[in-house]
Formats: C-alpha cells, structure tokens, sequence
C-alpha cells in the first residue's frame, strides 16, 4: 500500500512539475510573436483491480497541447493580406495624388498662364507691346514644357521605385519559401521520431512565416502528413514539403523599364502575369502600377501631345512676322514601340498618332498569329484584328517600319506600343525666335471702294495646309484634313489623282505609301510600290488617307470622266483671286480654275465642282483651297472682292486668336472636354481613388484586428490566468510531496513493525 501511495505521489508530482513548466513557458513567451498559448493535457492514469476494488494508479500526462485554431489562423492571414494590399496601394497613390493635384506646382496653373499668354499676344501682335508679349509667350511656352517634363520625371521615378519595392518584396518571399521548406523538413523529422508528438515551437515558427508570407501575397496553404504545400497568387506553387520553388524578377519582355515577376520552369523562365498574383504588398504594387501608374503616364502624355499637337497645327496655318508660314512650336518625339524579347522574327513595328482627339490613356498590344494583325487595348482588352497593316485604332495608327525592319512578323510575335507614355518627359519648345510665332494668317479680303452694293467680305482663317482642287465637271474633293503624320516639308510638290473610266480606278498616289480607303466603316490598305503608284478602287464618297492627309471624292451619280484629275498642293501661299457677284443670277465667279468651292450656309453644306459659278447666300461661310471666308449683305451686280495673300500681317491677330481659342476647345476624349478638363478629370480620379483605397485601408485594418483578437482569445497568452495556474500547480506541487511524504512514513512504519 506505501508503494503504491508513493507511485501517486510521484506521478502527481511529475504533473504538477510540468504544469509549472508549462505555464513558466507561456509567460515567458507572453510577447512572443507567433507564440501559441500551450496546455498541459492529463488524464488518470488505468486503474488496477486488488481484490474486490479497482485502486488508481495516479495520473498521465498525455501531451502539451498548442492552442491553435486553423480557420481563425486562415481569416487572420486573409485579413493580412488585404490589408497588405491596400497600405501598398494606398502609399503609392498617395505620393501620386500629391504629385499632380499639388495647386501651385500641379500642370493647371501653367496651362492657364500659357494660354493667357496667347490671349496677350493676340491683343498686341505688334510694335513695343507685341514683342514684349511675343517673348513672353515663348517663355510661358517653355514653362510648360519645363512643368510637364517635371511632373513626368517625378511619376518616373515613383515607377522606379516601384520596380525596387517589387524586387524587394520577392526577396522577401524567398527568404520565407527558404525557411517554409526548411521547417517542414525539421518538422517531419521531429515528428518521425517522437511517435507523431508535435513539435510546438517548431510550428508556431511555420505558422508565423505564412502569416508574414500573407502579408506580402496571396497564400493558400495545403497541408499534407505535417507538411505545408504553400501555393501564392493564383495557385503558384512556392513550397512543397521541403521543396522550395524561388521566384525571380526579370525585365519585361516588351518593356525594359518594368520589373515582372517569373519562376523556372524545366530550365527555363516563365513570366507570370502581374494578375495572377493578387493580394499582399507584392499584389498592391503591381495593381496599382497596371491600373493607375500607367494611366498617369499617359494621362500626362497625352494632354502633352495634345496641347503640342493643337498648337502646331495651328502654327501652321499662320504667319510669323517674318512674313513666313508659322513653323512648329513645340517638339513631340515619336511613339514609343518595342518588340518582345521573346519574338523569334526581326520585324518592327512603326506607331504614329494620327488623331490626338481620340487618344486613350492605355498601352497596346499588337499580336501576330495566323496571318492577322491583332491590336489590343491593354487597359480593357478591346481587340481590333485585320489581314494586314496599317491599322487605325483610336487616333493611333499601326503599321510595319521600313524593310528590312518591316518583314512579316514571326507567328506568334508580340509587340507593346505606348502612344503617350515619353511624349511628356521629351516634349521640348522648337522655337527660341519670338518673330516665328505664327501670330498672323497668311491670308487677307478686301473689297475696293468702287463697290456699289452693301456686301462686306471677312477673312476667317486657313482651315488646312492642303489646298484641294479637280478639274472635273461631275466629281468633287472634299476640303483637306491633315493629321499629325502630315510633312509639310515633304509635300512642295504635291499630288495629282487621275481618275480611269471604265477602270472607275484612281492613280497617282505617292510611291511607296499606303492608302487606306474607308467605304461604310470598312478599312482596305492598298500598298503602293515604288517606283510605281498604287491604282485604287474609286468609290464616291469614301473616304481616303495617304500619307497624313484624309479626304472623301464624290459625284452626283454621274462619276468623274476618263483622265478628270484631282490635286492636293499646299495651301500656301495663297494665290490672288478676283471674285465677281452677277446679279441676275445671284452667283459668284472668278474662283480658281480648278478650285472645288463649299458653301455652309445654316446646317446645310454643298460642294460645288471647279468651273461652277457658286451661289450667293448672305451671311455664308466660303472655303476654297484651304482658305475660309464669310460674305454677308447685298451686292450690286458687277461688285468684286478680293481674296489674296496676306503681304504684311501688320496688326493681324486672327491666328494667334485661334491659337487661344485652344484653350476652349473640346479636343480630348473623343472630342467631349478640354484639355484642361481631361487633365481636372485625371485629377480628379486619382484623387476619388485615394480616398477610396484610404477607406478600403481602414476596414482592412478593423477586419484584421477583429480576426488578431480573435486567434488571441484562442492562443493568446493571459498573464491572469498563467498566475492563476501557476498558485494552482505550486498547490498541487506541495500536496503531491506531502503525499509522498506521509507515503514514506507509512512505509517505514512497517518496515519497524517487522523489525
């Protein structure tokens, strides 16, 4: 019986000592991360049957249990991970939005000053005044450009630091895949040789990596025996057992400037798509470089092109005070397109932009597969597909560069083309000579004195830098419209279109070039070979691109004769013309002999063949060869007016007024705001999607916190009941060795009796 009293004795003491062990570990580990709260699990021990009783046999100390909860720990590294998300996504717009609504060094204030600048100018085009404000608008015009070089480098340099956080946070999930896959190897054999005990620190370490993992990317953990098969994004796996798949960061393919992420595959790199691995750090950055830091880029270089775009055209049709026509004001480098690293031809592919108007703030992809061309709008994934090139795709055109650069593409071969993304860190001021702002227009009307009506002629401006003409009695060529691929320079000698009957073709065009003809919204690209010229299709009012020029040829129903031709010369200068008003027939006579005339008058516009006489309407607009004009009043019969070149431009504003009136015009986003309204609306989203990812931030945060306290209140250390537990384990310490003491005493007891 003092045997047995003793073996109770020791077993409760032994439970006891573990007891106090245990709860000694959670309180020193109280602040540990990653530390789990652990129990001391006991049970009786079996019974042992002596005569007609069952006597105990004291108590077993089955194991020291980790508090641990697996779906609490799930919502925990969720929350995590979202949260990780949204503080990385918040930090980088947040530096973005300072950037461009700052009020006084944000892009607003100096398109007003530059504009204001114009406006100055056109109210003193001359003498003392004018030249002060000359040189002041080629110093805003400079201040400008000094702005949006400016905001550009700084979203740059955001869009570097973007690509070293990117590389950092694959550093860091590296290092945990290394310790993930080191752990499960430790683990395994902890376990396979202790009978399946676990090892608790061991774990708290592997548990507390993931959570860590979570924050820098999604993460789906799979457990297999006591292994983690860890899997991030999408389901990539990053650690098996103790195998460990390391990611890398590698240039991209098609844009050098940008860090992706990749892993090896059977010896070689497989880039993964910046969506498959949503979720963490890692995750915030690459969402908001795809979805805010390109857009910024752009957004910025597409009001550059715009703006320079405007006002080139508009310099153009000018004249400075040198008497010369207005040459460009501002400098747009080329769009920027690369070839994948991964194309096995050595094509290139030429990008130009032909209508800033209709520009996006998206990159394009532009695939060749089977024969077609595909381009695609990166920021939606619109497609546009055709047999050949060009192709014509929201104000860009899309076209193979000069042999040999411009061979067929390989199968397969994929090209990245971002209109706008440099136009803003290289947009530089061409002009340093005040005198060659195009402030004047290169055109005057007079009407002598002699006149005896009461009709009066007014100059409006050059509408285009292509005078058309024909000399056809039943075919008519619509008024000019260049794009910004137009070279003037180029363009001295003009082009004649000979029109073929019964062939009903069209020849003539520049050898070399490509003409699109676009009939019902369907483009054809008919390539031109030198030293032949390409031979078209005629189609009465379709409408054709050559060479940065756009026009439409039309008939009455009857088509042009055999051998009728149709020119496209410069507009400038303009050449003298005399125009007589014949009373009894109301009509206009004397414009040039194979001048095209439309008359706009109220909401109704007709084209009048070279040779007509044009009917007078009070009140109408008048464009001919690339010049506008307005007549209004009565004429008597025999009156003239003169329409000729502008000799001086003394005291003429009108292009510099035009110039200006820029500022006003809907030219952005399909022709549906201004500049300095595209540019508010940016500013705008930006600063809608700060506050939103700031909002997001703080439930992310809440959420977090709800799923940290919850796990505490699970594995969580409670120094209250540590002490608690540690007054009870002392107690039942003492009373294990008091029984151990009076199981001693009993024993010899009768050890004396025999005695």
């Amino acid at each position: 019986m003092g045997a047995n009293i003793l073996n109770l004795g020791q077993s409760a003491l032994a439970a006891a000592q573990l007891g106090i062990s245990t709860t000694g570990q959670n309180i020193a580990n109280a602040s540990t991360p990653g530390y789990s709260r652990e129990v001391l699990i006991q049970s009786a021990s079996a019974s042992q049957q002596v005569g007609g009783v069952y006597i105990g046999q004291g108590v077993s100390v089955n194991q020291i249990q980790r508090q641990y909860d697996q779906y609490i720990a799930l919502q925990v590294n969720s929350a995590t991970t979202s949260k990780g998300q949204a503080d990385s996504y918040l930090s980088q717009i947040t530096g973005l939005n300072n950037v461009i609504a700052d009020p006084t060094a944000g892009l607003s204030p100096t398109l007003q000053t530059f504009f204001t600048s114009i406006q100055n100018l056109a109210a003193s085009p001359n003498g003392t005044g004018g030249a002060a404000a000359r040189q002041a608008t080629i110093s805003a015009a400079q201040s400008l450009v000094g702005r949006i070089n400016g905001l550009q480098n700084q979203v740059s340099q955001i869009s570097t630091d973007v690509n070293g956080q990117i590389a950092s946070s694959v550093t860091s999930i590296n290092s945990y895949a290394d310790q993930l896959a080191q752990l499960n190897d430790a683990i395994g054999k902890a376990q396979s040789t202790t009978n399946g005990t676990q090892p608790n620190d061991l774990l708290d370490q592997r548990d507390l990596l993931v959570t860590k993992l979570s924050q820098l990317t999604s993460v789906n953990v799979v457990q297999e025996g006591s292994q983690y098969n860890v899997f991030i994004g999408n389901g990539q796996p990053l650690v098996l057992g103790s195998q460990k798949n390391p990611l890398q960061v590698i240039q991209s393919p098609t844009d050098p400037s940008r860090n992706e992420v990749a892993y090896l595959a059977k010896g070689k790199v497989v880039q993964i798509a910046e969506n498959s691995l949503p979720g963490g750090t890692l995750g915030g950055l690459l969402d908001f470089r795809a979805n805010m830091l390109t857009a910024t880029q752009n957004s910025i270089g597409r009001v550059a092109v715009t703006i320079a775009s405007a006002i080139n055209q508009q310099q153009s049709l000018g004249q400075d005070l040198n008497g010369a026509t207005g040459t460009s004001l501002f400098t747009i480098n080329p769009v920027v397109s690369s070839s994948s690293s991964n194309n096995t031809g050595t094509s290139q592919i030429k990008a130009s932009i032909m209508n800033p108007s209709a520009l996006t703030t998206s990159d394009y992809s532009l695939q060749y597969s089977g024969g077609d061309y595909t381009v695609t709008r990166l920021t939606d994934g619109t497609t546009q597909t055709s047999t050949g090139l060009p192709i014509n795709f929201d104000g860009v055109k899309f076209e193979l560069a000069a042999p040999p650069a411009g061979t067929v593409p390989g199968n397969g071969d994929q090209f990245l083309i971002r209109p706008t993304a440099s136009a803003a860190a290289t947009l530089t001021v061409a002009i340093s000579d005040p005198n060659k702002l195009a402030v004047a227009t290169p055109f005057s009307t007079s009407a002598p004195s002699t006149n005896t009506g009461k009709a009066a002629i007014t100059p409006s401006a050059i509408n285009s830098s292509v005078a058309s003409g024909s000399n056809s009695v039943s075919g008519t060529i619509s008024p000019v419209v260049t794009d910004t691929s137009f070279n003037s320079s180029t363009f001295a000698a003009g082009v004649n279109l000979t029109f073929a009957s019964p062939a009903n073709t069209l020849s003539g065009f520049p050898a070399g070039a490509t003409v699109s003809v676009n009939v019902a919204g369907v483009t054809t690209n008919y390539s031109s070979v030198a030293p032949a010229s390409s031979t078209i299709p005629y189609t009465s009012g379709a409408t054709i691109s050559v060479n940065g020029m756009s026009f439409s040829i039309s008939d009455n129903g009857t088509p042009p004769a055999n051998n009728d031709t149709f020119s496209l010369q410069p507009s400038i200068p303009v050449a003298a013309t005399k125009l007589t008003f014949n009373s009894p027939a109301n009509t206009l006579t004397g414009f040039p002999a194979t001048a095209n005339v439309t008359v706009k008058s109220g909401a109704s516009t007709i084209t009048y063949p070279a040779g007509t006489a044009v009917p007078y309407l009070s009140g109408s607009t008048y464009s001919y060869s690339g010049v506008t004009f307005s007549m209004s009043g009565t004429p008597a019969n025999g009156d003239v007016f003169n329409v000729g070149p502008n000799t001086t431009g003394t005291g003429d504003n009108r292009n510099a007024l035009l110039m200006q009136s820029i500022q006003t015009q809907n030219i952005m986003a399909g022709s549906t705001t201004t500049i300095q309204g595209a540019y508010a609306q940016f500013v705008s989203l930006v600063g809608n999607k700060t506050n939103e990812v700031q909002a997001t931030s703080t439930s992310e945060a809440s959420m977090l916190k709800t799923a940290v306290n919850a796990q505490q209140s699970v594995s969580g250390v409670n120094l209250d009941e540590e002490a608690s537990n540690l007054l009870k384990y002392q107690q039942s310490y003492q009373a294990a060795g008091k029984l151990m003491q009076i199981a001693s005493q009993l024993f010899s007891t009768l050890l004396a009796i025999g005695q």
